[in-house]
């Protein structure tokens, strides 16, 4: 089955190369183009994408606003950025805005298509720029969130960076050879102790806390 793509980008001369690459992919059906918050918006209404693909501008406030609106949307979906802005503080505000993935301008198409792929699979995905970038950050500053950390048990350090990999209740469950109610009971834990509930919240906590590859 394909993946269904909303290709939403200011830059009109880049949506259409991006665009014509997407069309070469079998597996990735592009199924709308829009330059505006608004034609964005109705289109995800309309033709139900399984990911959308957006543009970030410099400085990107208006786009993070759309994602933010996309993502707290009911039944919103696998966004995935293009940006050229690839400091740790840029990848974080679009994480946080509810994107599965974020690609670097600089990166390769090949790049580009891991993380639609990703994301249209649930998983969250960071291409190699912005994951030294992230990895150099953290690196420098050690000590800015290690203290809700440090309350993890070991065993919930493991089942946290496998949530964050993607894997289900079960997946853990037979990776760790322990009971699925186990790892649900180590799920809440987590939940608990770090103060989130989503698993989207939980994997960029681990990318914080450099607790996960990326």
């Amino acid at each position: 089955m394909s993946i269904r793509v909303l290709l939403s980008s200011r830059h009109k001369v880049v949506s259409e190369g991006i665009a014509a690459i997407l069309r070469t992919h079998h597996d990735i059906n592009l199924v709308g183009m829009a330059d505006t918050d608004e034609k964005t918006h109705s289109l995800c209404d309309e033709v139900d994408p399984d990911v959308i693909l957006i543009g970030m501008h410099a400085h990107g406030h208006q786009d993070l606003s759309l994602m933010q609106q996309i993502h707290s949307h009911p039944g919103c979906k696998n966004m995935v950025a293009f940006s050229g802005d690839s400091d740790r503080n840029s990848i974080m505000e679009i994480l946080d805005a509810g994107a599965k993935g974020y690609v670097s301008t600089t990166s390769s198409i090949d790049d580009l298509m891991s993380a639609i792929r990703a994301a249209a699979a649930g998983r969250m995905y960071l291409c190699q720029t912005a994951a030294t970038e992230m990895m150099e950050s953290v690196r420098k500053s050690r000590s800015g969130d290690g203290h809700a950390k440090g309350q993890l048990g070991g065993r919930e350090e493991q089942v946290l960076r496998l949530i964050a990999d993607g894997f289900s209740s079960k997946e853990i469950a037979r990776d760790l050879q322990i009971a699925p109610s186990t790892v649900e009971v180590h799920r809440r834990n987590i939940m608990r102790k770090v103060g989130l509930h989503k698993v989207a919240d939980l994997t960029r906590y681990a990318i914080r806390n450099q607790m996960v590859s990326v």
